[in-house]
């Protein structure tokens, strides 16, 4: 399942069992970004234009298709093994406390585990800040876009490059987690960064990029991402055992980030959770990838600028949606619901320490627009204008209606590979092809 050009095995989201695959056209027609194709029977992904929103993964039905995670198989060669827990995973286990959940991670055999909720916190004081600045300075342009889904973000520089310069320029609180924890562990037992390694429980395939977990290359390949659905088996069986059990588990906390404390962390995971506790005069939320592709395609025609702030996520009903969580994502959104009113809304972290953070520029980050465009931007060459002509009479000729039996998922993707050589004018039905070419 690869392009004609050599991919960057670091933008890998997906990993695709040729065997499996029965060459059906539900992946093409929901890519975003137009990057799969059906030929001869089999799917092709130009990996290059992937973006990693996990579509593909929905709607396969021979399960052809799965995220490019890693596994738990390295935890007894770890050093110092870390996971970094979203929200999210407590959805996953109506009825069980975050505390039991982590519990049950280090029962696993992770020696600590990181709850998000801590450094969620930390974002959400930077923004407010940002944003209170941002109607002075007017630094950025109104309405910022939340950094927190990368999808998002690579959707942006992929098909809306313009509003790159939208996208909050601080960092992402997976990003910010990544390197809090790792420091305060090198500190506290001493070594060298190269041997912690850390495992962000993920509930979709992107974590897998060339802007790196932890963001420091000379700590060399310690960042992985395990799905929620490769652990939740291993894990529930876990926390099951610890209810069976007659002694009460020793719950073995070093950090002050190890435990969940409040039901801000879990109300992350519904759409709208991330500005609802944020204190923001003007913000919205979407979820869907059809309805943000909607939305970002207003603001380029300079919609929603009385707005300061748009959470944007490309899953519906927000992360619980996750293409490789374990749970209905209704389930996970009552789990969520509940577990709020039993833990309280609240933040425990202090506003002045942060805001010193904020001010020696801890939260800002340096990933630069312009390269997210190049690393996430569309590379498809542009077509000459006696190309364009060709495309447009081969459209002509089709008059067609999008049916993807010719393999491409719309008459002009169809054309555009006619046009270019990468597919043949009989492949069509409507001109008496064969679906089959």
């Amino acid at each position: 399942m690869t392009g004609k050009k050599k991919t960057d095995k670091g933008l890998r989201y997906i990993r695709y069992d040729k065997e499996v695959c029965a060459g059906g056209s539900s992946c093409l027609k929901v890519c975003p970004t137009l990057a799969i194709r059906v030929r001869s029977g089999k799917a092709v992904r130009n990996e290059n234009l992937c973006i990693g929103c996990g579509e593909c993964i929905r709607v396969c039905q021979e399960a052809a298709l799965s995220a490019a995670t890693s596994n738990l198989e390295r935890l007894n060669k770890d050093e110092i093994s870390v996971a970094l827990v979203t929200p999210v995973l407590y959805a996953q286990f109506p009825g069980v406390m975050p505390e039991d959940i982590l519990m049950g991670l280090r029962a696993l055999g992770f020696q600590h585990t990181v709850d998000m909720s801590y450094f969620l916190e930390m974002f959400q004081y930077a923004t407010e800040e940002f944003i209170v600045r941002n109607r002075v300075s007017r630094q950025s342009p109104w309405p910022l876009i939340s950094p927190v889904c990368p999808v998002v973000i690579r959707l942006i520089a992929f098909k809306f490059p313009s509003l790159m310069p939208n996208v909050l320029p601080l960092l992402r609180p997976v990003d910010l987690m990544a390197r809090e924890v790792r420091q305060r562990i090198v500190q506290e037992y001493g070594i060298s960064a190269e041997r912690v390694r850390l495992y962000y429980i993920n509930p979709c395939p992107t974590k897998r990029g060339p802007i790196r977990l932890a963001s420091a290359k000379a700590q060399g390949d310690t960042c992985f991402s395990l799905g929620i659905n490769d652990i939740y088996a291993d894990l529930l069986h876990q926390i099951e055992h610890m209810r069976e059990a007659d002694p009460i588990p020793y719950s073995n906390i070093r950090f002050d980030f190890e435990y969940c404390h409040t039901g801000n962390g879990p109300m992350w995971g519904m759409s709208g959770g991330e500005i609802a506790d944020m204190n923001i005069d003007n913000s919205l939320a979407v979820s869907g990838l059809d309805e943000t592709i909607t939305y970002l395609e207003k603001m380029e025609m300079g919609l929603f600028s009385n707005l300061e702030y748009i959470e944007f996520r490309t899953c519906r009903e927000g992360c619980l949606g996750g293409a490789i969580t374990a749970i209905d994502k209704y389930l996970a959104k009552s789990a969520v619901n509940k577990m709020i009113k039993m833990l309280g809304l609240g933040r425990r972290l202090s506003r002045d320490k942060i805001l010193r953070q904020y001010e020696k520029g801890r939260f800002l980050t340096d990933k630069d627009p312009a390269k997210l465009i190049q690393i996430f931007g569309s590379r498809a060459k542009p077509m000459s204008i006696e190309m364009l002509r060709e495309v447009d009479e081969i459209l002509d000729r089709i008059k067609g209606h999008d049916c993807a039996e010719c393999g491409a998922p719309t008459c002009k993707t169809f054309a555009e590979d006619v046009v270019k050589g990468e597919a043949s004018l009989n492949e069509c039905l409507l001109l008496g092809g064969d679906r089959a070419c």
